[in-house]
Formats: C-alpha cells, structure tokens, sequence
C-alpha cells in the first residue's frame, strides 16, 4: 500500500511540474514582448519606492496568483493566527487531520526588501567588491529578519501547519536570495518558513491542488 500510495504521490507530482515547466515555456517565448516594456521600468520603480505601494502590490500579485490557483473556498485573506490577532495576508485551508472538520491554515506573508536588493544590484554593476558584500549581508540580515517575524506571528499548530510561506513577488530578488549559501536551510531551520518567488509559488499550489484537494 505504501509503495502505491509513493507512487501516486510521485506521478502527481510529476504531472504537476510539468504544467509547470510548460508554463514556464510559454514565458520564455512571450519574453521579446516582455523587453518592449523596459522604457517603463523607470515610472514602475518610482512607484515601488513608495512603501505602502509597494506593499499592496506584493499582496495584491499574491492574492492574484491564489484566485488563479485555488477555488475560493480552499483559501482567504487576512485569517487570525493566533489569539493575539495576528492576521496573515493570506493563508491556503487545508483539510483537517484525521477527519477533523477544523482546517489547518498554512500562512503565506508578501516581503519585498526592494531597498536592500536594490543597493546589492547597484553595488553589483558598479563591480564594488565592498559594497556587493555589505549588501549580501544586508539582504541576508533582511529576509532572516522577515522569516523570524513570520514565524513569532503566524505559526500556531495545531490550527496552522508547522511552516509557512514567505512570498517574494519578483523573480530576480528569489534567486538573489536563495543563491546566498546556506541562506534557505537556516531559514527553513530556525524559523520553519520555506521562501517562495511566483514561480516557486504557482508550483507549490499546483502540488496542493493534486495532493491536497483531490
């Protein structure tokens, strides 16, 4: 039973990045469009530079990802945590274990350090050794900094699952931050919070669609 049971979880997940990969296909292709907008990088990032704006723009990218993903009953915005009242931005309901009709909540939060990555970029295409290293540092002391504030707010088992998500919603700043060695597992150690870019996230909840919803 085990055996199948292993390879049924192994085909779904399997079926599961390769839509994924596909989609990622259809990405690539549509990337020379994607170049046309560069003249308008400047306004986006003048916009970014606002830090109520950029907020929103992280959570409103997240919950978009969401409705695409999942069916409006298998998530919801803002669920309390904890007693306290913590609310999370997000968070995806699972089934409850061993029949239980209460669901278990796995919280997924929006960062975006856009100053921090943004300072390493430029310390980058100036070619200062100094600065790229400040600037790792900085961005590591960040991103730690924003799993451990997940973690002490939303982490709650047994009505949350044992991790969460921490959603970055730029490409780039993902694998800036999971190319830093070591950077994920201590995160993923210490905090119990797994880091996720969008198509790092499009792949998680195709992978709960099949193993958790079906």
């Amino acid at each position: 039973v085990d055996e199948k049971l292993q390879g049924t979880l192994e085909k779904r997940l399997g079926d599961s990045f390769k839509q994924v990969s596909e989609r990622l296909e259809q990405v690539h292709k549509g990337f020379g469009e994607m170049q046309a907008l560069a003249s308008g990088v400047g306004d986006l990032k003048k916009v970014l530079t606002n830090v109520k704006t950029r907020g929103t723009w992280a959570e409103v990218q997240l919950g978009t990802m969401l409705e695409q993903m999942l069916n409006p009953d298998q998530f919801a915005a803002n669920v309390a945590m904890k007693d306290s009242g913590e609310r999370v931005e997000f968070a995806i309901k699972l089934p409850g274990q061993g029949g239980n009709d209460e669901p278990v909540w796995l919280a997924i939060d929006a960062k975006f350090p856009i100053e921090d990555y943004q300072r390493l970029l430029e310390a980058q295409e100036k070619g200062d050794i100094q600065m790229v290293e400040t600037g790792v540092k900085q961005l590591e002391q960040r991103v730690k900094a924003c799993a451990k504030d997940i973690s002490e707010k939303y982490l709650n088992p047994p009505k949350t699952t044992d991790f969460a998500i921490m959603f970055l919603p730029i490409e780039g700043l993902f694998a800036e931050v999971i190319r830093r060695d070591g950077l994920c597992e201590y995160i993923q150690r210490e905090c119990r919070v797994v880091i996720a870019g969008p198509t790092t996230l499009w792949s998680i909840l195709n992978s709960l669609q099949l193993l958790c919803f079906h």
